[in-house]
């Protein structure tokens, strides 16, 4: 049970990131589009746990010691892709193409969470762009020392006090009577095809990062069982934190939603302490999925330790001037373009393969 609690954790410091905690990637998939929007976290959630299914399964039965093994497996071992493509070096092709795309978003995400801490300290602390790169770059450096073990370390100690304190937040909102009567339009085929365009558009997007990830945590696998527990626990939980994200979000309006962290507004409400606690947890926040994004990126191009030393300097350096794009630009325009991009690695998990279920 230890085991499987410390791999759910570490998934959801994964998906939990700048954009999630401070409701930004909420509003923009689900809130806008109303009591719909519930229905597409559902999808979201629930396509998100399949996936984590797969993706441990295959990595329980097979020796798949990084994410270049497991491109290789799933291309090779892809039914209808066999039938397809024949040639065993078309398919080495492929399988090097999708490692290299999600390495290079894995890069571009951690950048989003160094833009994104910047952004919070400025907005919240008049901090400069560039001193609040220079810190979250530093933290992310002294972590990636310590590799896998590091972050699974790090979620163990904060992400259950992240989870805590959104549904504390959340629990203090709780006027289902009140809040959810705003929101009862009618549904139409129009709205909930929408709405389940961008579940799957969400969820696409949050799982090609998070696979890399998964294809780390072999070591911590022991049977099915294993697999099917983390796989629900990590389902249950991620609906409940985003439901009670969107909840929090009811208090909103739209000077708030224009911010590039708008739930910081609304728990301001709350006093001082609620106000503080939920800086903090935005920070942890950043921070975690920053670590994981940035492991799953130095493990898939780093062919020793020196290497990942080395790329990991120039990675934490770099990101510090990257962090002047503002944080609300990649939200709005570069998670979606990412969704379309890990629609390719989702078909590929979810079509008829080798693997037995």
């Amino acid at each position: 049970m230890k085991n499987i609690i410390k791999t759910v954790f570490v998934i959801i410091a994964t998906l939990v990131g700048a954009g999630f905690a401070s409701g930004k990637e909420i509003y923009s998939f689900f809130f806008i589009y109303g009591i719909t929007g519930l229905i597409g976290i559902c999808i979201s959630s629930l396509l998100i746990g399949t996936v984590i299914y797969k993706v441990l399964k295959i990595c329980s039965v097979s020796n798949i010691k990084n994410y270049s093994n497991f491109c290789e497996y799933i291309i090779t071992n892809n039914i209808m892709l066999k039938k397809i493509i024949m040639q065993s070096r078309m398919q080495d092709k492929i399988s090097k193409w999708l490692s290299n795309v999600v390495n290079i978003l894995l890069l571009i995400t951690f950048f989003v969470m160094v833009s994104g801490s910047s952004s919070f300290l400025k907005q919240e602390f008049a901090i400069n762009n560039y001193i609040g790169g220079i810190i979250i770059a530093i933290l992310c450096y002294i972590t990636f020392q310590k590799n896998v073990d590091g972050l699974i370390q790090l979620s163990n100690y904060l992400i259950p006090m992240v989870i805590t304190l959104v549904l504390l937040v959340s629990v203090k909102n709780l006027n289902v009577v009140d809040n959810y009567s705003n929101i009862s339009e009618i549904l139409t085929k129009e709205s909930v095809l929408q709405s389940i365009f961008k579940a799957i558009l969400y969820g696409s997007y949050n799982c090609i990062l998070l696979v890399p990830v998964l294809t780390t945590l072999r070591g911590y696998l022991k049977n099915k069982n294993q697999v099917i527990w983390i796989s629900v626990l990590s389902f249950i939980l991620i609906t409940i934190l985003s439901l009670s994200i969107y909840n929090i979000l009811m208090l909103g309006n739209t000077k708030i939603f224009s911010l590039e962290m708008p739930i910081i507004e609304i728990v301001k409400r709350y006093g001082r302490v609620y106000q503080y606690c939920y800086l903090f947890m935005i920070g942890v926040s950043i921070y975690t999925t920053a670590i994981s994004m940035g492991c799953g990126f130095l493990n898939g191009v780093s062919k020793d330790k020196k290497s990942f030393q080395k790329n990991s300097v120039i990675m934490c350096i770099f990101s510090i001037f990257i962090s002047q794009i503002s944080f609300s630009t990649f939200v709005d325009l570069l998670y979606p373009i990412l969704g379309f991009v890990g629609g390719l690695e989702l078909i590929l998990l979810l079509l008829p393969s080798h693997v037995t279920d």
